[in-house]
């Protein structure tokens, strides 16, 4: 069943249960107070018929005349007969309940014993035929006799009355269920509106379309659910993105890495091959040579970041001062910055800076070779480094090289990515280098930014914290 249903059956259900309560206590309250009324005026009828009757036969009694059942059925007659008739039912039992006079059509039906024998002057409802009459008794002893009076007044109208109101109030209560049923329907369908577009936009994003979003301006709980809705559905959709471009960058990463380790590989084995099998000139076998050590010394430098890179998953590092001037000379003296087209000016601010020295080595060994292979115009790869005042060092990479297309700018960090992919590999390239660099800058809670414009240059700079102001030259 659905949940408009639901609400609609269960607020109808609740509305006829009020209605039903109300409606019985109304209508049970008016015929309470009807009957009390009623009994008052009657009870009061009662004793004046009865003192009128004994104040008649007492009267008979000082004239001297006895007091025998006939003279009391006189004496009653005559008494309703100068009452004008004002009480037509009317019963008369002797002392034995032995009924003396009744004009009350099926009064033995009524247990008139009890009533009788229950106390003085008291009244009872019974139905006696298709009617409901009000029975008063009193009794009173004249001459040695106790005789008993019974006197029925017809209430059946009160009954008649009540039928008619509980008749009345359940067809006003069935309209008013109606109407409500139609009024509650329509309103639970508006109300269910929004949760409906939440269901069916919940079961787009589970079908895979994660861009919907449910359009529900309200102010209440609703409209509450349906941000929070939204939001979790920004979320997902950002998370499965971040899914798709990590298994893309996984995928990238795989074919890189094996196109990357296939080319040298094949290299190596052909011009193995050929000094193997073939007789080889001097000048065959010194170009087959080189091609071979060339090729090994570019496997080596790959599996040399490769291994840098495990050891950053695995979190491995040691952070302490050391000298920014020491990490000059470690670079100036290396064989693999030995450039003979290019020359490498450094410019740096004497400080004491946080971090390991040799993952922070690694890094501006990358950036410097990623300047090299930017072939600068002015055969110059500046090295700076200058002490901020939020007591970071920063260093940066300049060249006036060929630059970075900016559409590549935000990929170029990423596993085996290369812009050219030929001629990166033509220089030696493999495409983890920024990577590597990313993530141990990472590590040192820091970030490469890269300013780059095609054919005028790049700057890639970092920070890293200054483990004091005091720097000795």
């Amino acid at each position: 069943m659905k949940f408009w249903k639901k609400l609609v059956l269960f607020i109808i259900t609740m509305i006829a249960i009020v209605l039903s309560c109300s409606r019985h206590y109304i209508v049970k309250s008016n015929f309470l107070h009807s009957i009390e009324n009623s009994k008052n005026q009657n009870m009061k009828q009662h004793m004046l018929e009865k003192y009128m009757l004994e104040s008649n036969m007492i009267k008979n009694i000082q004239l001297g005349e006895g007091i025998s059942d006939e003279n009391i059925v006189e004496y009653l007659e005559s008494l309703y007969q100068y009452m004008e008739n004002n009480s037509e039912f009317v019963a008369i039992y002797n002392e034995a309940y032995e009924k003396i006079y009744s004009n009350i059509n099926e009064i033995d039906q009524v247990e008139i014993k009890e009533i009788l024998n229950s106390q003085k002057e008291v009244y009872a409802i019974r139905q006696i035929g298709n009617k409901h009459y009000m029975l008063f008794s009193s009794n009173w002893s004249i001459d040695n006799k106790s005789i008993y009076i019974v006197n029925a007044y017809d209430v059946s109208e009160l009954y008649e009355e009540q039928q008619r109101q509980m008749k009345d109030i359940l067809i006003a209560n069935i309209l008013i269920l109606v109407v409500s049923a139609i009024i509650i329907s329509v309103f639970s369908t508006v109300l269910i509106r929004p949760i409906q577009k939440l269901n069916k936009m919940s079961k787009k994003i589970a079908s895979g379309e994660f861009s919907g979003r449910v359009d529900i301006s309200s102010n209440d709980e609703i409209g509450e659910l349906a941000e929070s809705f939204n939001k979790m559905a920004v979320e997902i959709e950002n998370k499965i993105n971040e899914l798709h471009l990590q298994v893309k960058q996984k995928d990238d990463f795989i074919n890189g890495f094996t196109h990357e380790l296939k080319t040298p590989m094949t290299a190596i084995v052909g011009y193995t091959d050929l000094l193997r099998l073939k007789k080889c000139d001097e000048e065959l076998f010194g170009k087959a040579l080189y091609y071979i050590h060339s090729e090994t010394k570019r496997l080596e430098m790959l599996s040399f970041k490769l291994m840098r890179l495990m050891a950053l998953n695995d979190g491995k590092i040691e952070v302490k001062g050391f000298w920014i001037t020491e990490l000059e000379k470690k670079i100036q003296k290396a064989e693999e910055m030995m450039i003979t087209d290019n020359t490498i000016e450094f410019r740096l601010e004497p400080a004491k800076i946080m971090g390991d020295s040799e993952l922070i080595e690694v890094v501006l060994r990358n950036l410097i070779e990623n300047a090299n292979k930017a072939k600068p115009k002015d055969h110059k790869i500046l090295v700076k480094g200058e002490r901020l005042e939020n007591e970071n060092y920063k260093i940066s990479v300049i060249d006036k090289g060929i630059g970075i297309p900016k559409e590549h700018i935000e990929r170029v960090t990423e596993d085996f990515y290369m812009i050219d992919k030929a001629r990166s590999r033509q220089e030696g390239g493999s495409g983890i280098g920024l990577s590597l660099v990313t993530k141990i800058l990472n590590f040192h809670h820091s970030k490469l930014h890269i300013e780059s414009e095609e054919n005028v240059g790049t700057i890639v700079s970092f920070e890293l914290k200054e483990a004091g102001r005091k720097c000795e030259e």
